[in-house]
């Protein structure tokens, strides 16, 4: 398949795939010749360097990375924990009854082998940057430190935030907070960047969500919370959600507000004219029955995560798509892919980097995909092949910065059966510990 070994080569040549571009639309076969970890030339053919390494990829798709606008890796030892023996009847029984008894029973080895699994599965779904929301009261100090060594070992890019909280009291708040500045030091060199968590409004003080917002306004990177994702946020708190982070100083540019779904249209309009961005993750609204994104009023700067129910962001596409038909909202197949689109640039946007685009001078994260039979793909129907052809089973390789990651269905460099068996006994000992 390839004239030299393309996994650490300096110069890559891709020949003969056709290139699938997101947003706008589009299709082109073109060859691609990659340097220093970026797009450099693209061209219908291309001559191979001396000692380049080539890749005939010809027959082949090949698509941007993708990316998950809003994560949670903490929860991929979930599938199969103890759950409650009857249904909690509301969003925050939920969050108590589950979701709390899992990222309080977290230590370093789990938090790690978490981080691992979830991103072998990020790779194998064609996502090359994750933007991951961490919660683990009891190891919150180097809890980023350890997601960052993982994410870095699998060679993906990653946003990084801890998720502050006074449910544990003031001073695991405090905590929280500090969690964020070791990273927040560090050069990421377009790999790695810090925003500054928060749970949501109705686990936070106003001193807390002050001192979280202060953090993230003195380092320019936004804040990364849950916002309106049921009506407990609202009811809790006592007060209009957005109105409140305006009143604290907390609605700042660059902010990520995940779910957004119990808000109003002039709640969204702020948010947007804040300069701040919402994450829409469809299948997590589903299972914790929270209700439908009102997506009518969901402006451009709407991205797209999975808010922890694994990494595929195609099926999350779907999901979605088919939840807004029933609904009866006027998003499309384009208008999905706009969004798909969009997470690329909002994490290009805190990394310093061109993501998401096949184009000279973006970064080589590019995922190579055995193509369906069917009708061509065109600028018109690419975003309906989104939903109603394609599939995370397609993925053959994935690249990031130039370097491949993922080759065959493989993590490069990783004992995949190795981690299966640490992951088995982990997540045994994760759920011991839920009571």
């Amino acid at each position: 398949m390839s004239s030299h070994d393309s996994t650490t080569a300096t110069s890559n040549l891709l020949r003969g795939a056709t290139l699938l571009h997101l947003d706008p639309p589009g299709t082109e076969k073109a060859d691609l010749r990659i340097q220093q970890g970026r797009i450099t030339e693209i061209a219908p053919s291309l001559k191979p360097l001396t000692g380049e390494s080539v890749e005939d990829l010809s027959g082949s798709w090949l698509m941007p990375g993708l990316v998950v606008g809003h994560h949670h890796l903490y929860s991929a030892l979930a599938c199969g924990m103890p759950l409650p023996s009857s249904p909690p009847p509301t969003f925050a029984d939920m969050l108590a009854q589950v979701w709390w008894k899992l990222d309080r029973a977290l230590d370093e080895d789990a938090v790690q082998v978490s981080a691992l699994v979830g991103g072998v599965g990020a790779l194998r779904a064609g996502v090359t940057t994750i933007v991951d929301h961490h919660a683990s009261p009891n190891f919150i100090q180097g809890s980023l430190e350890c997601i960052d060594e993982a994410l870095g070992q699998l060679g993906l890019r990653r946003i990084l935030c801890y998720e502050v909280t006074d449910r544990g009291g003031a001073e695991k708040a405090r905590q929280g907070i500090e969690a964020h500045k070791g990273l927040m030091d560090r050069d990421g060199a377009g790999m790695m960047a810090v925003m500054v968590g928060g749970h949501a409004n109705f686990t936070m003080s106003d001193a807390t969500l002050s001192a979280a917002a202060a953090l993230a306004r003195d380092a320019g990177s936004g804040l990364h919370i849950h916002m309106a994702e049921a009506p407990d946020d609202r009811q809790t708190v006592g007060e209009e959600l957005v109105a409140r982070m305006e009143r604290l100083g907390a609605l700042l540019p660059g902010s990520l507000l995940a779910h957004c779904v119990h808000l109003e249209p002039d709640d969204l309009r702020r948010i947007a004219d804040a300069g701040a961005w919402v994450s829409h993750q469809p299948r997590s609204n589903m299972n914790n029955a929270v209700g439908h994104a009102p997506l009518s009023s969901f402006g451009e700067n709407t991205i797209l995560g999975t808010d922890g129910i694994g990494s595929d962001m195609l099926a999350e596409l779907q999901a979605g798509y088919f939840r807004a038909q029933e609904a009866g909202d006027p998003w499309f197949p384009d208008r999905f892919c706009q969004a798909l689109s969009a997470s690329a640039v909002f994490a290009g946007e805190k990394l310093g980097v061109d993501l998401g685009h096949i184009q000279k001078g973006a970064q080589a994260d590019l995922v190579v995909m055995d193509p369906v039979p069917g009708p061509p793909l065109s600028a018109a129907n690419l975003p309906a092949a989104l939903v109603f052809r394609f599939s995370s089973s397609m993925v053959r390789h994935v690249m990031v910065a130039g370097s491949w990651r993922l080759r065959h269905g493989m993590p490069v460099g990783l004992d995949v059966a190795g981690l299966d068996e640490r992951a088995r006994w982990t997540a045994l000992d994760v759920w011991r510990r839920f009571d």
